[in-house]
């Protein structure tokens, strides 16, 4: 008999029930009910046991594949932005190559006036020597003035100073070139750091220069943005697909005229946001593909010119990782302005302090370049 059973039973009948055979009877129906009871108590048990065990390992799956989405979107946005600093590296090559040529061309020119000028200074102390040597002074500067007419001094004393200075500038240009590839290539760090957009922008700009500088005017207007907290390798990359689009967009409205376009940038802190735009007076985008623009693999550039991955890479870094917006207005045959607005605050609460306002609920005023 179930032991639960036997115990109900002796309680109600105090140790003593009845022995007639239809109680006998009734008692093997409860006990086959008790049992049964158990049995489907211990089914039950194991089926929850095993659902639970089944739920634990989706759980860890469902981990493992998003674990492994956000490695895959990682690496995407890695190969894009690798991808486009590849499509520009003809071009930074170029901007390197000029300065350095300009370099080479001065130390060349300083390792000639430092042969002169040590030529000079060998014949100055032969003329010590002479002059030591009780020798006519008169014709010992007559030498002297002959040796440095030779070497054409007065042309050395002018040019030294401006090809140390050329030289200078040319190397300083290189640095400031590699300084700003880096800081387009470098990996963002997993928590946001507080940074400068106006010195991204910069350095983008510097990177993307040889994209723009044949088919646009560039037009600045950085305001006093404060620190804000971001992944600021990942911004430049998004400023960067911003910058090659609208040049790419002055390019072709442009090329038929083979007149010059122009490209605006400004930045602006605008109460607990900063906001970018980037404005071109390009071919526009179509009104029909304006809604499809952020879709990946979607691209208005001609076959083999675009991989549709810049815009959605780029909305996704604005909106997803950093909690902002982009919008855009374009209108086809007068240009297009994207606009990307950043948070000043993080998702912990921290916020960096604006030191600059606009005023309250002001309309957005997008640049405009029309005909």
């Amino acid at each position: 008999m179930h032991k639960l059973l036997e115990r109900q039973l002796a309680g109600f009948f105090n140790a003593d029930p009845p022995k007639t055979e239809a109680f006998e009877r009734f008692v093997q129906a409860l006990d086959t009910v008790f049992q049964q009871r158990e049995s489907y108590q211990q089914q039950i048990e194991r089926s929850l046991e095993a659902a639970s065990h089944e739920l634990l390992e989706q759980n860890e799956r469902h981990r493992r594949d998003i674990a492994a989405i956000q490695q895959l979107e990682i690496e995407l946005r890695q190969a894009e932005k690798l991808r486009a600093v590849g499509q520009l590296a003809a071009g930074v090559a170029h901007e390197i190559n000029t300065p350095m040529q300009f370099v080479g061309d001065n130390v060349h020119f300083l390792k000639s006036a430092c042969g002169d000028l040590l030529q000079l200074g060998i014949h100055l102390m032969v003329l010590c020597d002479q002059i030591d040597a009780g020798e006519d002074p008169h014709a010992i500067a007559a030498g002297a003035r002959k040796l440095a007419e030779e070497m054409d001094i007065n042309y050395l004393l002018e040019e030294l100073p401006k090809a140390f200075t050329r030289t200078s500038e040319g190397v300083a240009r290189v640095v400031e070139i590699v300084t700003a590839m880096k800081d387009l290539g470098r990996s963002d760090q997993r928590a946001m750091v507080l940074a400068d957009l106006n010195r991204g922008l910069n350095s983008t700009l510097i990177v993307a220069r040889s994209e723009y500088k044949h088919v646009a005017d560039l037009e600045l207007d950085l305001g006093d943005v404060p620190l804000i907290p971001c992944h600021a390798g990942e911004l430049n990359q998004v400023f960067l697909n911003l910058i090659v689009n609208a040049a790419h967009a002055v390019g072709a409205r442009h090329a038929e005229s083979g007149g010059r376009g122009k490209i605006r940038i400004s930045t602006r802190a605008d109460r607990d946001h900063v906001v970018i735009d980037v404005a071109d007076d390009g071919c526009g985008i179509p009104q029909e593909k304006q809604a499809r623009i952020f879709e990946p693999f979607f691209t208005t550039k001609p076959v083999g010119q675009g991989t549709g991955q810049g815009l959605a890479i780029a909305r996704a870094i604005v909106v997803d990782k950093h909690k902002g917006t982009m919008t855009f207005e374009s209108k086809a045959g007068e240009g297009t302005t994207f606009r990307v607005r950043i948070p000043l605050r993080c998702d912990d609460g921290t916020h960096a302090v604006a030191i600059t306002e606009s005023g309250a609920d002001a309309a957005p005023q997008y640049p405009s370049f029309g005909p």
